[in-house]
């Protein structure tokens, strides 16, 4: 199993716990105004036109309608997520900031969250995408 897909399901079992920090100390984290996307595929689709690879479109929704929406990249150099709605991506990026060893450093703004081996292809992303950057703890 690749570190990114480690990475999704620690932060899919982080966020089924109920660990975390409170809504309104996530809310706060989550860049207002940034653009927001349907599914994981879509988002795939900027990471592309911004220069990065991302090959594999094999997205999994969780649960299976109107989840948040998993994607790998099959060279595993990153993972994305897409919720479908507020409470999800509170969840996602609150269970990002409780990751203990083998944490990977995150980009996620509006209702998305990239996830990759380091930060360097997330800096590249932010430049076009925007979005915060959670480095490693």
């Amino acid at each position: 199993m690749s570190r990114t897909t480690t990475a999704l399901l620690a932060l899919s079992a982080v966020v089924l716990t109920g660990c975390g920090p409170t809504t309104d100390e996530v809310t706060s984290m989550v860049t207002a105004g940034a653009t927001t996307y349907e599914d994981a595929l879509e988002l795939r689709e900027d990471i592309i036109a911004a220069g990065l690879q991302c090959p594999g479109t094999d997205q999994r929704v969780v649960p299976a309608e109107d989840g948040i929406a998993y994607l790998e990249c099959d060279n595993g150099m990153m993972a994305m997520a897409v919720a479908s709605s507020n409470e999800d991506m509170q969840e996602l990026v609150s269970s990002r900031n409780n990751t203990g060893p083998g944490a990977t450093p995150v980009l996620h703004a509006a209702n998305w969250m990239v996830v990759a081996r380091d930060e360097a292809p997330l800096q590249q992303l932010q430049t076009e995408l925007g979005g915060t950057i959670i480095p490693v703890p």
